[in-house]
């Protein structure tokens, strides 16, 4: 009976230790944030289906306490010694496992939905470049009066402040950018595309300068 209660605690260690090595090893190919959306979007759903079965682990370590209970009141002082080692060991491996979970889901998760913030950003930015440059197209053909042309220069003077104030988002946009960029590695978000959001910024800006000086 003592043997069988240490094989029934020994069984259930190796199988949770088993579990756990796959855990890791399921959660070190999906840790990286390096690559298109599409690839970052796999690896946060493949790491979300491993954190749902973080309570399987909980279960699997309160079995063991229990088999370990059970064994530790039938052998002898001398095998108490292994039992509560390798009690010790798979604790630490599933915390040790719990931690990785959380960590890599939370990592993947964070850049996901920095990502997303950012894109949103970037198309209210290219939303405000088009509506700017409609308003900014001159009108050859109009011929303005006194009164007009103070209220024109009126206006110009408070598109450019919207336009100079503008800069202020589109450097957070950059720095957002760049940051990404680092961490994922993208080309929707490398220099050449920060690149192009300042030069569409730098042509509104030299269209409201010039408006403001007509």
């Amino acid at each position: 009976m003592t043997q069988q209660l240490q094989d029934e605690f020994d069984s259930s260690v190796e199988n949770a230790e088993a579990w756990m090595k796959a855990i890791q090893e399921r959660l070190s190919i999906n840790d990286n944030t390096k690559g298109p959306r599409s690839a970052l979007e796999a690896r946060l759903k493949e790491t979300e289906k491993i954190r749902v079965l973080e309570p399987e682990g909980s279960l699997k370590i309160d079995l063991i306490l229990v088999k370990a209970d059970a064994a530790l009141r039938s052998i002898s002082e001398e095998k108490k010694h292994e039992i509560l080692s390798k009690l010790k060991d798979i604790k630490a491996l599933w915390e040790e496992t719990a931690i990785y979970i959380t960590h890599c889901h939370s990592r993947i998760e964070w850049v996901w939905l920095h990502w997303n913030e950012y894109l949103k950003a970037q198309d209210e930015f290219y939303t405000w470049i088009h509506n700017m440059s409609v308003t900014l197209e001159p009108d050859i053909e109009l011929q303005l009066g006194l009164k007009e042309k103070q209220w024109q220069l009126s206006h110009a003077q408070v598109l450019l402040n919207d336009v100079l104030n503008q800069s202020v988002l589109l450097e957070r946009l950059l720095e957002e950018a760049a940051s990404l960029f680092s961490r994922i590695g993208d080309s929707s978000v490398d220099e050449d595309v920060q690149k192009k959001m300042k030069m569409e910024y730098e042509k509104i800006r030299e269209l409201a300068e010039l408006l403001q000086m007509q």
